[in-house]
């Protein structure tokens, strides 16, 4: 069985519907899956969702999900339970070939590449660029860099036999250390598949310029649509699906909210692509959907869990007693 999925909340899942719907109109023998990252509301018809199946994340057995609810934001969240949606479906389903997207993405055509490759390797990855770049605006690889050198929106796995191993190390590490915190060199689930080259084998670096196009390597990859609604990158590869990060629907005319080298005005060849899927998210009920309720949504308790930022606190503190210390009585 062949089987992609995304991990979502309530308010990400017209996006979820529209990443599900554009990878089965191109895959229409896989099966497709919404792992939920929160509970059913019950004002809400899901109905909508039928061609997919949805897995609550509290039916798949996180480990102290609770404590794990409690540490993490709304993103950390969802990415941190991606090894053990992983683990879910390969064990449950005995999936052969299993491909995580995220939900901000738009499948443009066939993934061939990928599984053709998942024939003889069994970790497909995707870099976040293939060419430097590094100027006055942002992001740079520098900034990606920080952020892991592959793109975790997308990842490719087959014969969970042979990666059994990976799957359960990056489980652990991303349910311990988990955060967005550059302070402590945390990223997420992402920065740590910097490890897969080194750590394991049969991986494939996927270098094709149509996968996991986005903002951050629009430096490299200029785009083209074709007469049958389907798109070109560097006049020679199909486009196979946009990562449309950083996106917001309330504010269109921006292509990402942390990008500043590209506007709509400087790169013209992305405003049917983005009108496109502007229309695809209205017409999933974005409007309605992105205001659902969502359960596990708390403020980043990380301060308040993660050791070394409670030792730097606490020495801080500690510090600025002494200086108020100094100032009051004038003792040294």
């Amino acid at each position: 069985m062949n089987i992609a999925f995304t991990i979502c909340s309530n308010n990400y899942l017209a996006q979820a519907k529209t990443v599900g719907d554009s990878f089965l109109e191109y895959h229409p023998d896989w099966r497709f899956i919404i792992g939920l990252c929160d509970e059913f509301e019950s004002s809400f018809d899901y109905s909508v969702f039928d061609k997919f199946e949805i897995i609550k994340v509290k039916d798949i057995s996180v480990p102290e999900f609770e404590s794990i609810v409690k540490k993490y934001n709304i993103i950390e969240l969802n990415t941190a339970v991606k090894p053990t949606f992983i683990k879910h479906i390969f064990t449950t389903y005995n999936a052969n070939r299993l491909i995580y997207i995220d939900p901000d993405i738009l499948v443009t055509s066939y993934f061939e590449e990928v599984i053709a490759i998942l024939d003889t390797k069994n970790i497909v990855l995707t870099p976040h660029i293939c060419s430097p770049i590094d100027d006055e605006y942002t992001p740079t690889d520098y900034h990606t860099l920080r952020g892991g050198i592959y793109n975790l929106g997308f990842i490719a796995l087959a014969r969970y036999d042979k990666i059994k191993d990976f799957i359960d190390w990056w489980h652990e590490r991303v349910l311990k250390y988990g955060f967005c915190d550059f302070s402590n060199t945390m990223f997420y689930d992402q920065l740590w598949i910097n490890y897969v080259p080194a750590m394991w084998d049969d991986y494939f670096i996927l270098k094709h310029p149509g996968y996991n196009m986005a903002n951050w390597n629009l430096h490299e990859r200029l785009l083209t649509q074709t007469g049958n609604d389907g798109f070109v990158v560097n006049e020679k590869f199909a486009l196979r699906f946009f990562h449309f990060s950083g996106y917001k629907y309330n504010n269109p005319t921006s292509i990402a909210s942390y990008l500043t080298r590209y506007d709509f005005e400087s790169r013209p060849d992305l405003k049917n692509l983005f009108f496109k899927y502007r229309n695809l998210l209205k017409n999933n009920n974005i409007e309605q959907i992105s205001k659902l309720k969502v359960y596990y949504f708390f403020v980043n308790k990380s301060v308040a869990v993660f050791p070394r930022k409670k030792s730097l606190l606490r020495k801080i503190i500690n510090r600025l007693k002494k200086i108020i210390k100094v100032l009051l009585t004038g003792n040294v």
